[in-house]
């Protein structure tokens, strides 16, 4: 076999002398020390499950990775592994290969360069003997590899010869065997290490859309970590230098396949292809979904802009339609904004293209949120639609048995039961004869208005809720029915707020009547109670107006609780169908599907599984922990209440109790609004074509990881 690095320039040596130096510093510290060197060997299963070919050129390979080297422990992370015949093709001077790892080394992160460089860390050899038998007959595995050449790969500060032999296999999986990596030969510098205990890690390569590696739990990246505040303590311990830097070696894992793939392909490595009529069928169904979705989305898109530019010439019946109907226009305006940007949202981010998968899949999770979500969104609107379609004259019956209902035997019978004696309690029979006939009266007008109206355009509604869920989705039915419940319901709002506005006056009456008589009178500059000498003629019209108040109030208390219980039960009401819609948005639908489908996309740490244990090295394999459900949807559901008020109680216990405005609505954090586009719809039309193409050169970039 001939030179593989025919010309070795000085200027190649130049780059790793500093590094071949402090390597054998480094040896030569340990080797004075007589320190037991512990090495790691993280090897993919993959290399261990090929099957070794009878041609002479693969028996001999050449390893890339990256060399971890700390001060008792030396972490080497294997790649991949390129035959030395192709290798000898490929890169015929050493500059080739030294070129193209620097390229490589270009793209990885910055943390995983500072720490190592992809580089060669060794030899490989195959042999369907025994490992001693082997030794027998050659003295050692360095057949095939050159002085010249494992003297140049030694300057660059590690080199390691490792030996796959049937004779050590180990059953593994589901019944299989794979070849147990045996480490022939260690050098760190110039340093011979023979005194070491080995550690084989087997790990399957991660790949793009099947899973990564995290050592920290899901949900907790570094920067989180980083922007809590830690004590000092805690901080020396982190500046001192790590015994085991796994984080390094977790993100040269997620690292692997890229750099194994680029390679590869530098080294003009074949691999195996789908079915060509099998890829053609897939393109054209991919240009078919891509045409239609592109038209509807163009078609949706010039509805939405032509709707915003009507309403905008008509500003006053814009405003007028925000007041009538809040929810709904605040939901219609986050789900266009929505319809319009998805396509950029898509288009942006290409995930296949980072180097380290763990980024890529935490990407792709963001460009998909929005998309899923619509989706989902109005899946849920065309069910409740054809639900509301079908059972039109049932659900038309129901409404008109519960207004009924609500009318005649809540609102009617109740203000007619606390004109007389509620619940044995004597009141005024006068104001609660006025209190009753006033509601009476307004309860009759609005119920009568609402009976024509509902009888006329009650159909009518329910087809706008059958158009809107399947436009926009079921969070705009939702919207739509708060909206309109809050219509129907105005007469007892209207009610509460008179009976209130009364009550609330007599307690601020009473409170400031009883104070004449304890001698204190409240300072509204500085908000507190001073000494005050009132004069008798005080003191005796606060007793007149004291005494009928205080008398009164029962009455004025009875109606005010029956009012307020209606509306607090209206108002709990909306708030759960707010808390419902906000779900909708916020529920990660894309992240639940990949968790049912494959777990291993949300890796939670990881733990050692030992395979064999024996005294010349541990094997063992890496697995991973996988995120709970309740750790994938749980943080998305705490960001939702961020906003919430945590008073909420209590300023509703405190409205209810002084008669002060009850809160309406709990506050959760809405999805942000994306900004409103105004394109041409052939813009418009290829942008999302783009985007589904894009999708499918991303699901091609999978299928060949």
């Amino acid at each position: 076999m001939g030179p593989i690095f025919s010309s070795f320039s000085s200027t190649s040596t130049s780059n790793t002398t500093s590094r071949s130096w402090h390597a054998s510093e480094m040896a030569n510290s340990s080797s004075e020390k007589n320190e037991k060197k512990k090495c790691r060997i993280w090897w993919p299963e993959q290399l261990s499950r090929l099957e070794p070919r009878s041609s002479p050129t693969t028996l001999h390979s050449l390893l890339f990775g990256w060399c971890f080297n700390g001060a008792d422990t030396l972490d080497l992370v294997v790649a991949s592994r390129i035959p030395l015949g192709r290798v000898s093709i490929s890169f015929p001077r050493f500059d080739d290969l030294q070129e193209t790892l620097t390229l490589i080394n270009g793209k990885m992160p910055y943390r995983l360069q500072d720490k190592a460089l992809f580089t060669l860390v060794g030899c490989c050899t195959m042999r369907k003997t025994t490992f001693a038998s082997e030794k027998e007959q050659n003295g050692d595995v360095k057949e095939g590899y050159s002085e010249f050449h494992r003297g140049i790969l030694i300057n660059s500060g590690f080199w390691i010869e490792i030996l796959l032999s049937e004779s050590k296999s180990v059953s593994f999986g589901n019944g299989g065997a794979i070849t147990v990596p045996v480490v022939h030969n260690l050098q760190i510098g110039a340093v011979l290490f023979e005194n070491c205990d080995f550690h084989v890690i087997l790990y399957e390569i991660p790949a793009l859309g099947k899973g990564h590696y995290s050592l920290n739990p899901w949900g907790i990246s570094q920067e989180k970590r980083s922007a809590l505040k830690k004590p000092r303590w805690i901080k020396d311990l982190e500046n001192k230098p790590l015994v085991v830097d796994l984080e390094s070696v977790i993100l040269a894992l997620n690292c692997s396949n890229h750099v194994k793939l680029s390679i590869e392909e530098q080294a003009r490595i074949t691999r195996p292809v789908p079915h060509s009529f099998l890829v053609t069928l897939s393109d054209v169904v991919w240009h078919c979904v891509a045409l239609s979705v592109a038209s509807i989305s163009t078609v949706v898109y010039l509805f939405i802009q032509w709707s915003h530019k009507l309403l905008t010439c008509y500003g006053k019946g814009l405003l007028f339609l925000g007041k009538l109907f809040p929810y709904s226009c605040k939901n219609v305006h986050i789900r266009s904004c929505q319809f319009l940007y998805w396509p950029v949202l898509l288009q942006s981010k290409t995930s296949s293209l980072f180097p380290n998968v763990e980024f890529s899949h935490r990407s792709s999770l963001q460009k998909h949120i929005l998309w899923s979500s619509i989706s989902t969104d109005i899946t849920f609107g065309i069910l409740l639609s054809i639900l509301l379609f079908t059972n039109t004259k049932l659900i038309s019956k129901w409404i008109f048995s519960v207004s009924h209902t609500f009318t005649e035997s809540v609102l009617r019978s109740g203000c007619v039961w606390l004109m007389g004696v509620p619940a044995g309690f004597k009141l005024n029979t006068e104001l609660a004869r006025v209190l009753g006939m006033a509601s009476l009266n307004a309860i009759q007008v609005y119920s009568t208005i609402w009976y024509f109206i509902g009888t006329s355009i009650l159909g009518h509604i329910i087809v706008t809720f059958v158009i809107t869920g399947v436009t926009f989705g079921a969070t705009l039915q939702f919207s739509l029915f708060v909206d309109l419940v809050n219509l129907a319901t105005l007469h007892v709002a209207s009610l509460h707020w008179l009976v209130s506005v009364l009550y609330s006056g007599q307690i601020q009456a009473l409170a400031s009547l009883w104070r004449i008589f304890s001698g204190r009178k409240w300072n509204p500059l500085r908000q507190r109670l001073d000494s005050y000498d009132y004069t008798v003629e005080q003191h005796v019209v606060g007793s007149l107006i004291f005494s009928p108040l205080l008398l009164l109030l029962p009455t004025s208390s009875v109606f005010y609780i029956f009012f307020t219980i209606l509306s607090t039960i209206i108002t709990l009401l909306c708030i759960f169908i707010e808390v419902l819609i906000s779900v909708m948005y916020v529920t990660p639908y894309y992240e639940i599907f990949l968790w049912v489908m494959n777990k291993r996309r949300f890796p939670s740490g990881f733990w050692f599984k030992n395979v064999s244990l024996s005294d010349e090295v541990v094997v063992s394999s890496l697995r991973s922990n996988h995120a709970k459900l309740g750790k994938l949807i749980g943080p998305h559901y705490k960001k939702m209440f961020s906003r919430a008020s945590s008073s909420f109680a209590k300023s509703m216990a405190f409205g209810v109790l002084t008669g002060h405005r009850i809160p309406s609505n709990l506050n959760t954090r809405m999805p942000p609004i994306n900004p409103w586009m105004k394109l041409g719809f052939n813009e418009y039309w290829n942008l999302c074509y783009g985007s589904i193409l894009a999708l499918r050169s991303v699901q091609k970039k999978e299928c060949s990881c």
